[in-house]
């Protein structure tokens, strides 16, 4: 490299260790209800849950075809963002590991934030009829059909005897309405017929009811990814094994009336975030010898392929 440009060499270093950081503290509990995946296509198929039922007896002799019943299909199409900062040779010479550091932690926040305000968006875009998943319906509906009968395309028809499900009861947040609702989970079955033996353990709440979550979950009962499971210090508490997590910031998520209450694994496996490109940093070449350019990229879509994992209320 020549001496002009010399000073740049360590930066990408010191900037992408920052990225990194900042990009995985912010993006971590939120990963505990979605899943992510990689793609190389132009857009991503979400297919929801499927199987072949339970097995009728054999006879001995004839084998039992299987025919298998199928959710719905979503279609999630990745988009580009980027945002860009340069170091300056000044700033670099008088501090260059907190220039770095700190452009690192600005782009990777950015790029944390990005993804984190489109997955708050998909939650309180939930309840809009004008938002609706492959089935046809809005994540939150009463009445999303239980299964398909084949496709049209791209698209999957809905199978009417299948019959429907419900995922919104639209009650107010209290311990009554959180066991009403997962009651209700007990009783969904899957596409093909058999029961789909959710495990609603977290509360998802708006930024308003968290005072209400900590009433009913416990001062300790705050989402914590590494959370020791004979941890007892909420047993005192209404619904003691049940955690809570805030879903809403700014403007975007949860309005102040709304929440949900899911099982975290069935989520990750169908709520995604779709990566054709996970967030990065790039080091670019410049003419000018007194600035070095910094870029974060990321290339992503969120979307929900199911709903049964997840009981949405909005008493409002």
């Amino acid at each position: 490299m020549p001496q002009n440009t010399a000073w740049k060499t360590d930066n990408y270093r010191l900037v992408g260790k920052a990225f990194e950081y900042s990009y995985a503290n912010r993006l971590n509990k939120l990963l505990s209800v979605i899943g992510t995946t990689s793609s190389n296509s132009i857009d991503y198929e979400l297919t929801g849950s499927g199987g072949y039922g339970e097995m009728p007896v054999y006879d001995g002799e004839n084998l039992n075809e299987g025919h298998k019943k199928r959710g719905f299909k979503t279609i999630i199409t990745p988009e580009e963002f980027s945002l860009s900062e340069s170091v300056g040779y000044k700033q670099a010479k008088i501090d260059k590991s907190g220039e770095c550091s700190r452009v690192g932690k600005m782009l990777g926040n950015s790029a944390a934030m990005t993804v984190y305000m489109h997955a708050l968006r998909m939650f309180a875009n939930a309840f809009n009829p004008d938002c609706v998943g492959g089935d046809g319906k809005p994540w939150a509906a009463a009445d999303h059909p239980n299964a398909s009968r084949g496709s049209q395309g791209r698209r999957f028809l809905p199978d009417p005897e299948s019959g429907t499900y419900g995922n919104r009861i639209d009650k107010a947040l209290s311990v009554s309405a959180i066991t009403a609702a997962q009651s209700l989970a007990g009783r969904f079955t899957t596409p093909d017929g058999l029961p789909l033996l959710a495990e609603m353990s977290l509360l998802l709440v708006s930024p308003e009811l968290e005072a209400e979550a900590k009433k009913i979950c416990g001062d300790n009962g705050k989402f914590r990814p590494n959370r020791n499971p004979e941890d007892d210090s909420n047993a005192a508490n209404p619904l003691a094994d049940l955690q809570y997590m805030v879903i809403g910031g700014g403007r975007d998520g949860f309005t102040a009336k709304q929440w949900a209450i899911c099982d975290p694994a069935l989520m990750r496996e169908t709520v995604k975030l779709v990566y054709i490109t996970a967030p990065t940093v790039m080091q670019t070449a410049l003419d000018n010898p007194l600035k070095d350019l910094y870029t974060g990229y990321v290339d992503f879509g969120c979307g929900w392929g199911d709903g049964r994992q997840i009981i949405f209320s909005d008493p409002s």
